[in-house]
């Protein structure tokens, strides 16, 4: 599932490709993409004729800042398995493509999304913080307002455990499973530890990890694990999945320590994959 750091990096490569480019108009292929809207018309009206002036990103999802007579944002969420390609018009319709973005240069942005839990929404302005999608919505990892002292702030009315805390993103924007994962392991901390009960020191290195964790991620170009369907604009895997220390690592030894991984369920069918001997 695409999170921080795949988002980032296609909004890098997406910013480059299409910074200034006009759009043509807007077909929807899989019509749940454009389920915020009561037709495609009505999506469509806010897109068309206008001028991409910026690629954005609000935690896992794409923005397109577009300008105009009355400017708007297209916001792209790319869900479970939502794909991002820039290509030529004559190029055939990949399976599960879920809307394209005409542009009137002749290319077209693709939105692919195999099992359709992604969402294609317009909204007029710019002011992303105030539109319903992302009201709520909590800081961004590597931005100035995430620090240990707004940490001890959001946690301390917080009794669910650190993993679940740090995927609501009402708390930190843009984190999900793979590096709440991550993030606890580089912090020492247990997943299963109440987000209310950490001290000062865990709190700066909770803090510490995630904008470490974050920002490498970033720069390898995301994680691809081999259940994953992530790739890039360009059709290539991310890169950090050889760096994890606990995801999807259950049973294998720790790569400090030697303990086995354990992994801990939690709702959802999922689970928490941490160290015993590392955390705590």
């Amino acid at each position: 599932m695409p999170e921080f750091p795949e988002a980032e990096t296609v909004r890098c490569q997406l910013a480059q490709a299409v910074t200034g480019a006009k759009i043509r108009g807007v077909a929807v292929h899989i019509g749940r993409a454009a389920r915020n809207h009561e037709s495609e018309e009505e999506l469509e009206a806010l897109v068309k004729g206008r001028t991409i002036r910026e690629v954005g990103r609000r935690g896992k999802a794409l923005l397109l800042l577009l300008d105009g007579k009355k400017p708007s944002t297209l916001i792209i969420r790319l869900g479970m398995t939502g794909l991002i390609n820039v290509v030529q018009k004559k190029e055939p319709l990949a399976k599960y493509t879920a809307g394209v973005i005409a542009l009137t240069d002749g290319r077209q942005i693709r939105f692919l999304d195999q099992r359709q839990f992604g969402l294609m929404v317009a909204r007029p302005g710019h002011d992303v913080d105030t539109m319903p999608e992302f009201d709520s919505y909590g800081p961004e990892p590597l931005s100035e307002a995430f620090t240990p002292e707004y940490l001890k702030q959001a946690f301390a009315r917080r009794s669910t455990n650190l993993e679940v805390t740090l995927m609501n993103q009402q708390v930190i924007a843009g984190i999900g499973k793979i590096y709440a994962d991550e993030i606890l392991f580089r912090a020492g901390l247990r997943p299963t530890r109440k987000a209310n009960s950490l001290t000062g020191p865990m709190r700066q290195r909770l803090w510490q990890a995630a904008r470490e964790v974050l920002a490498e991620a970033c720069s390898f170009g995301g994680t691809t694990t081999p259940d994953e369907t992530f790739r890039d604009m360009y059709g290539m895997p991310g890169r950090f999945q050889d760096r994890l220390f606990a995801y999807q690592r259950t049973g294998q030894p720790c790569r400090v320590c030697g303990t086995a991984i354990k992994r801990t369920p939690m709702p959802g069918a999922r689970g928490m994959h941490w160290c015993p001997r590392c955390q705590n």
